[in-house]
């Protein structure tokens, strides 16, 4: 848990700081923005957005926008924290009657490369390193990467960009599109941003196994309030789960399958009666040397998609004073009063930007069938 956060805040403050575009600099303080909110959802594509009050006009230019924190708890500690840089795009304007509100609202850099598409066929070539590549697609595109390293090399020769065959992956036309499909055959989680704007690529991880960013524990210093909901979703939990391996009208295609039939597990054909089927294809052929090399890869790959598939989503939701924690990021929650413990991975957060900085949080469970 990282010092001081913990502690009652006496006085917060936020400020709004133009960024440049050309040197990543902070300029000024942009004093016409006031209050709004960061959102930061892992299910979307660009993750964040924000908004906040415009009180006059001003002129962004290619600019950013970066959004800071500064604190002093009831010891005396002060801290600050960056909350976001956005990409400043849609002054609105509410109008009751002769009363005009405006607003400014603000994207995620990664919205950047949603707008942004390959004017020709982009050619990844076989052997590639596929995470690199994507990397390259973000500085091209003036963004700064953080990248873990991989091992991962394209077995096919793929296209991105407007005009190019679509058969080699799910992706639309976009660069973040591209990026994603690369990341995605290197086993990587879709790109995502931290707060200072840079663009980060990182390999996917079990919940299980990401280290806890924080602990909401019941008590005098409790960071939660004690109302929050549960659920629990299983509607979409498969029991059946196919993957190919080929592109189309390839003989050489490596299908594997993976079942639960077990009629112990809730989830299994027999306990639904009905089979439930996910279906994942690749043109890039598995990982191995040999035909079974490959097939064993491909056989254990069903296999643990299968047990992905099989996860009943527990979510609970609250509201939180802030806490340096992002989406994706595990949290530990102890709430015995409540009957609500254990380890959750967070999906949403919604910071408002007033007082102690009031999140509203969806963590998620994902309960499996061992």
């Amino acid at each position: 848990m990282a010092s001081g956060w913990g502690e009652r805040f006496a006085e917060t403050r936020y400020r709004f700081m133009r960024v440049s575009r050309a040197t990543g600099d902070e300029t000024e303080v942009i004093r016409c923005l006031k209050g709004g909110s960061i959102t930061r959802n892992d299910d979307t594509r660009i993750k964040e957005s924000a908004e906040a009050s415009l009180v006059e006009s001003y002129d962004f230019g290619p600019d950013l926008v970066r959004v800071h924190m500064s604190v002093r708890t009831v010891s005396g500690a002060t801290m600050d924290a960056v909350l976001g840089t956005f990409l400043p795009v849609v002054p609105s304007v509410d109008i009751s009657g002769a009363r005009h509100t405006h607003s400014l609202k603000m994207y995620g850099r990664l919205q950047e490369l949603l707008d942004d598409k390959f004017s020709r066929p982009y050619t990844v070539e076989q052997g590639s390193d596929a995470v690199a590549v994507a990397a390259k697609i973000c500085t091209d595109a003036g963004l700064e990467v953080i990248a873990e390293g991989s091992d991962y090399r394209t077995t096919n020769v793929r296209y991105y960009g407007v005009g190019a065959s679509q058969s080699n992956s799910e992706t639309d036309d976009s660069k973040l599109g591209a990026v994603n499909d690369l990341l995605d055959l290197a086993g990587f989680r879709g790109a995502h941003t931290d707060a200072m704007g840079r663009v980060v690529l990182e390999r996917y991880r079990d919940p299980a196994d990401i280290q806890t960013s924080w602990d909401f524990s019941e008590g005098p210093s409790a960071r939660f309030e004690m109302d929050m909901s549960e659920e629990y979703d299983y509607t979409s939990a498969a029991n059946h789960v196919v993957v190919r391996y080929g592109g189309d009208g390839d003989t050489e295609a490596i299908v594997a399958e993976a079942w639960d039939t077990d009629p112990n597990s809730p989830l299994s054909t027999a306990s639904r009666g009905r089979t439930i089927t996910r279906a994942y294809s690749y043109t890039d052929l598995p990982e191995g040397k040999t035909d079974a090399d490959r097939r064993d890869y491909a056989s254990k790959r069903a296999a643990t998609l299968l047990k992905t598939a099989q996860s009943v989503i527990r979510r609970v939701t609250m509201t939180t004073a802030y806490t340096p924690t992002g989406i994706n990021d595990t949290v530990n929650i102890e709430y015995p009063t409540g009957g609500v413990s254990g380890k959750f991975q967070i999906r949403t957060q919604r910071l408002s930007l007033l007082g102690g900085c009031p999140t509203e949080v969806e963590c998620r469970q994902f309960r499996r069938r061992s």
